[in-house]
């Protein structure tokens, strides 16, 4: 279990740090470099730390895998406390490098952080409603590729599993990222928007509930079609 909790804790902090940082610091001024930045760190990370936990880092794969009984409840409590920790770990390593980053570059925290809210996953142009609904289907077409790579009769693909899952990102971001960030995952958005505060604060309900229903809507899909 130690190797899991490991993975999980380790390979979340990661994603937490590189996702936000490669935007921050990256001065992109279109979703292109995002969704291969965030495309390609998940891709690295699955191959990394998949062994070691199978790579979830994110607690709706870990609800879903639960609901599709292929964890026990302890091990779901577990994996979901390691990645809220991995999450706490990489947000705080992200406020560090950017507030350098900022001071090197003789720029305020506030007036930045203002702008981009530590590339906190927001919705300004939508409802909540609408932005609810796009982080679900966002979430669950995830969960279905994550599914389909770990069903029985295709896991002799699981060398591609990392690229195929990596691809699915990059293209789910570059789809919606101008509508709701992309997030699907819980602990992305938590923690760049508790130290950001402000606007990555008002609706951050959105992003803490609507990947579940992704999990439901992922586990009911595997009982139904996949299981065949």
């Amino acid at each position: 279990m130690k190797k899991k909790i490991f993975g999980e804790v380790f390979g979340s902090a990661l994603l937490v740090f590189f996702g936000p940082a490669l935007v921050v610091m990256g001065g992109y001024n279109d979703l292109l470099g995002p969704s291969l930045g965030w495309g390609i760190s998940l891709a690295v990370l699955v191959y990394a730390f998949g062994p070691l936990s199978g790579a979830h880092f994110n607690p709706a794969v870990t609800v879903m895998m639960f609901l599709t009984k292929q964890m026990k409840a302890a091990e779901t409590l577990i994996y979901i406390v390691s990645q809220l920790v991995g999450g706490l770990i990489g947000g705080l390593f992200l406020v560090l490098t950017y507030k350098a980053y900022l001071k090197g570059a003789g720029l305020s925290w506030a007036t930045e952080v203002a702008k981009n809210n530590l590339n906190s996953t927001v919705f300004p142009n939508i409802s909540a409603g609408l932005a609810f609904l796009v982080e679900v289907v966002l979430t669950t077409v995830l969960l279905v590729v994550v599914l389909v790579l770990n069903n029985d009769k295709t896991k002799v693909y699981n060398l591609q599993a990392p690229i195929a899952i990596g691809l699915t990102i990059a293209i789910l971001v570059f789809a919606a990222g101008n509508l709701t960030g992309a997030s699907m995952n819980p602990v992305r958005s938590l923690f760049p928007a508790l130290f950001a505060g402000g606007m990555a604060m008002d609706d951050l309900w959105v992003y803490l509930t609507a990947p579940f229903v992704g999990s439901i809507f992922g586990a009911l899909i595997d009982r139904y079609i996949l299981r065949d």
